[in-house]
């Protein structure tokens, strides 16, 4: 009996000495994972990933070696403490004419520069000219004179003119109002957009090829105005002219030039010196105590038989749904 307690007791002991053993196993191992993975950390951002190869790809006006230098990356560098966007924004600031920087980190030693070059754009006014400015809103260039070939914008009002930054307006809201705009002509390539106007953010103006004049009023739903508006140009014949209004947020109003012309030519001028001398009556006379609010005075006072009335067409997002995926 005293021999099956013994033995009892002696395996609970091997056991639990067993147990030790394991934990204490998993715990050296854990520090040899840590010290191993400390090692390598510290071989990668000393002696190894070092830069050996510099690669500049892209087409701009600028050396290799000059955009190198500009970067602040020199052969030798780690690629692991390497920062990339700092690299990449030295080069922005530095150079002008390049639009994009990208910094490629190839293992084990190879660091690639992707740029690409500024593409004139687009013309922003102000007092003193005009801001020539990329695809991306940076200042390019000034200019006293306008190009032609560029798309013109009214109305920003610049805060900075420093060629190398990027536009910005001294009205924060005019910032959204462009690059949405922006973002939006550049995408949209069957209409040829020549300048808008946000001089007043609330009554904005698109041009379309000096030939229709859009109103879109503020800045909500700019995309989604601007693809009813080319949904309604590309109901038009390729001759039309004429003015296009937003009405309400999913309606477009078009009034034809000509017909706009011809109201316009119908107003006869008065001289001054043919004015009556009575003052004039801006409201229907009420001397007989009559209803004002009844149709009958309304048309007897101010009906026109409809010969001063727009002649438009209306056209309504229901009828493009499938063109604009509304």
């Amino acid at each position: 009996m005293r021999d099956v307690v013994k033995t009892n007791v002696k395996r609970e002991q091997n056991s639990k000495r067993r147990r030790r053993r394991r934990r204490h196993l998993s715990f050296y191992f854990f520090l040899v994972i840590i010290l191993v993975a400390g090692i390598g950390v510290l071989l990668s951002v000393t002696l190894l990933f070092n830069i050996k190869n510099i690669v500049v790809k892209g087409d701009v006006d600028y050396t290799d070696e000059d955009i190198i230098r500009v970067s602040g990356i020199g052969y030798g560098d780690n690629l692991v403490r390497l920062d990339s966007k700092k690299a990449s924004e030295s080069i922005l600031s530095s150079m002008i004419f390049i639009e994009k920087a990208e910094i490629d980190k190839q293992y084990p030693d190879t660091l690639v520069i992707n740029v690409s070059r500024c593409i004139a754009t687009a013309d922003i006014e102000y007092d003193g000219g005009y801001l020539i400015v990329s695809a991306n809103g940076k200042i390019l260039d000034k200019s006293d004179t306008r190009s032609e070939e560029l798309l013109l914008v009214q109305g920003f009002e610049p805060a900075d003119e420093t060629p190398g930054t990027y536009l910005k307006s001294i009205d924060s809201q005019k910032d959204g109002i462009f690059y949405e705009l922006f973002d939006s002509i550049k995408s949209d390539n069957d209409h040829e957009i020549v300048s808008f106007d946000i001089t007043d953010k609330y009554e904005i103006s698109v041009n379309y090829g000096n030939k229709i004049f859009f109103d879109m009023g503020n800045s909500n739903d700019i995309s989604y105005k601007l693809d009813l508006a080319a949904t309604v140009l590309n109901d038009l014949s390729g001759d039309k002219e004429g003015y296009m209004t937003m009405i309400g947020s999913n309606q477009i109003s078009f009034r034809d030039k000509s017909d706009a012309e011809k109201k316009s030519s119908n107003k006869i001028p008065i001289k001054e010196e043919d004015m009556p001398l009575t003052e004039a009556v801006t409201e229907p006379d009420n001397s007989e105590g009559e209803d004002l609010s009844s149709e009958d005075v309304y048309e007897d006072n101010y009906a026109d038989n409809g010969e001063n009335y727009d002649i438009c067409l209306l056209y309504t997002s229901d009828a493009a749904d499938d063109l604009i995926g509304v």
